[in-house]
């Protein structure tokens, strides 16, 4: 399923155009990588939220502040390693010496949404994505980031990790109370 940005926003029944600027070198600077095109392009036009109240974008904030992109995802990964490194089951498909796992997204139950980096590509276009559950299970789509959100929204999703059940469902974007994007301002 291709879907664009302007299509989560029609669904969203919010406006189009790009809302906020992101120094994106410097998120990438933090993250080590640059994150991929369309969840870039969601961010400029949503910034960070929640969708349905139930799945959490995480964005470029202050370092620290609550579903900050790049803390997050640092604080994420080195949680993994530490779990793995203490016997925890690693997934079969990743390869620990050369991939990463990027948290992106999470929601209240628990479940976070990767970005699978694999090994030297860093196209993060083509980066298939991963959830994992609070019990550890996980999960791998090739699909892009506002893709797999789509097809949750419309209940078409073939996860069975991530609950319907607690979602307020809507269509809705909810923003972060309002609170402006450190690395990022909201246009006028």
């Amino acid at each position: 399923m291709k879907v664009s940005v302007e299509q989560l926003a029609q669904w969203a029944q919010t406006a189009t155009e790009k809302r906020f600027e992101v120094n994106w070198a410097t998120v990438a600077e933090g993250l080590g990588v640059m994150p991929p095109p369309d969840y870039r392009k969601m961010i400029e036009v949503f910034g960070g939220g929640s969708f349905d109240r139930h799945i959490w974008i995480h964005a470029p904030r202050s370092n620290g502040d609550l579903y900050d992109l790049t803390s997050g995802a640092i604080e994420r990964e080195e949680g993994l390693r530490i779990l793995w490194k203490s016997g925890e089951d690693t997934p079969s498909w990743f390869e620990s010496e050369t991939d990463r796992l990027i948290a992106w997204a999470s929601t209240g139950d628990g479940e976070y949404l990767y970005w699978w980096a694999r090994g030297k590509e860093l196209d993060s276009a083509v980066w298939p994505m991963a959830i994992q559950n609070i019990d550890g299970e996980w999960e791998v789509f090739q699909a892009r980031s506002i893709e797999f959100l789509m097809l949750w929204l419309l209940g078409k999703s073939d996860t069975n990790l991530i609950s319907r059940k607690f979602a307020e469902f809507g269509n809705s974007f909810i923003t972060y109370g309002g609170s402006v994007l450190a690395s990022a301002h909201q246009r006028p």
